[in-house]
């Protein structure tokens, strides 16, 4: 694949692509050599950080009801209290990922990676706990989310662009 046309957008759309290119491969490997939370964890930093620079202002205040975490794959995840829609999520999530606020956990002694916490420890506080699991399919929402936004946008300043005069 070439450059981008269309930096953000595409950038969202490979980070997916190389998440599900990876998935596709992965079980070809013996368990020690497969790095499926170094790569989600990588793409995660990637999809937060770099798209909420450009476009904060695009994601919707969508209040993170149970019913709501439930359809964004996030049922045993736990998000801070003081976190009351997806926009504040995804914003406490960058600053907790920028500073490198997160801790891996374990629910046994094989080492697993089972949670993924991001805290954000100048406020001293739990931003949120994923399960491990849930982080892919947080991701395949956060990013149709982000790409339905930006092809929003796109397309309407399309309409409104200066044409020159007559």
């Amino acid at each position: 694949m070439g450059n981008y046309n269309n930096f953000e957008s595409e950038f969202i759309e490979r980070t997916i692509m190389l998440i599900d290119q990876y998935y596709d491969i992965v079980n070809g490997y013996h368990f020690d050599e497969q790095f499926n939370y170094t790569l989600m964890i990588n793409c995660f930093l990637g999809l937060i950080i770099m798209p909420k620079e450009k476009i904060l202002k695009l994601i919707p205040e969508t209040r993170l009801t149970q019913q709501f975490k439930k359809e964004i794959g996030l049922e045993l995840t736990e998000i801070g209290e003081n976190i009351k829609n997806l926009r504040e999520l995804i914003d406490e999530l960058r600053h907790s990922i920028a500073h490198f606020d997160v801790n891996i956990r374990s629910e046994n002694d094989r080492n697993n990676i089972d949670w993924i916490d991001f805290n954000n420890k100048k406020k001293n506080r739990l931003v949120a706990k994923f399960k491990s699991t849930e982080l892919r399919p947080f991701l395949n929402y956060y990013s149709g989310v982000m790409l339905g936004k930006l092809h929003k946008k796109k397309k309407h300043m399309k309409t409104t662009e200066y044409l020159g005069p007559e």
